[in-house]
């Protein structure tokens, strides 16, 4: 059944009203947060509804006038939901390393980074908190993948392992055409070039030298395909990002 404007406008305030966050009815009713916001902008929830939200989901958006109506509540309560929220996040943690056999990354619970950092200041102290060692994988400058290519990131080991696990040919670190300088993350089947882009946008001696990959590669008549963190954490795209080479 599709809503029309109005009809989304009034579930989007029936929603908040039962004490939903903006988050929550965004993504139920497939709007996007600032609609959301917008929406029930004249609609406060209380106090209780508020600490509900954060033991339950541990990320919350409200409004600046809900945010100043509760400045003035006192610091005990606040104080009772931290101790029984921190246990929450805690074993969360302790769930993902139970069925997965390793530490997440932070990306993986990148929807309650938020909450382990206020709670916990850091990542790595969340994980020491669980009672685990930060691990030191993690901070090894190569990870050794499956089939025993070397990698440079956790990203790029799972990338390698998905291409092994489904015995997709691949070979790593190819050198781009006529040069040994610059060379393509994943070569795959002998004609797929796939460049895993962690840090693109954040760096940017780390995007000039990818602007000198794409004009290697358009020299060479070569189709560069992109991976993106978002493709890999907090869940695993790969299989709709690389279907083509399933076919």
């Amino acid at each position: 059944m599709i809503l029309n404007r109005n009809q989304v406008i009034k579930e989007t305030q029936q929603l908040r009203k039962k004490g939903f966050s903006h988050r929550q009815i965004a993504d139920k009713l497939n709007i996007s947060l600032g609609s959301a916001f917008a929406f029930t902008k004249n609609i406060n929830i209380s106090w209780e509804q508020h600490l509900k939200l954060k033991r339950n989901t541990g990320i919350f958006t409200c409004s600046p006038k809900e945010k100043a109506s509760w400045s003035s509540r006192g610091s005990n309560n606040w104080l009772s939901h931290i101790k029984y929220h921190q246990n929450d996040l805690l074993q969360k943690i302790i769930e993902f390393y139970q069925n997965n056999n390793r530490i997440p990354t932070k990306r993986e619970f990148a929807n309650l980074w938020q909450a382990y950092r206020r709670v916990f200041g850091s990542w790595n102290n969340a994980i020491i908190a669980a009672g685990l060692s930060p691990n030191p994988e993690m901070f090894a400058k190569k990870f050794i993948a499956n089939d025993g290519h070397k990698c440079d990131s956790l990203a790029e080991k799972i990338i390698d392992d998905w291409f092994k696990a489904r015995h997709i040919p691949h070979l790593r670190s190819q050198y781009y055409s006529g040069q040994k300088q610059f060379s393509v993350d994943f070569l795959v089947k002998d004609q797929y070039w796939i460049e895993f882009l962690g840090l693109k946008g954040e760096l940017k001696s780390y995007d000039q030298l990818y602007v000198r990959k794409l004009e290697l590669a358009k020299k060479n008549n070569i189709h560069i395909i992109e991976i993106y963190p978002r493709d890999l954490f907090p869940q695993n795209h790969l299989s709709e990002k690389l279907e083509f080479l399933l076919k």
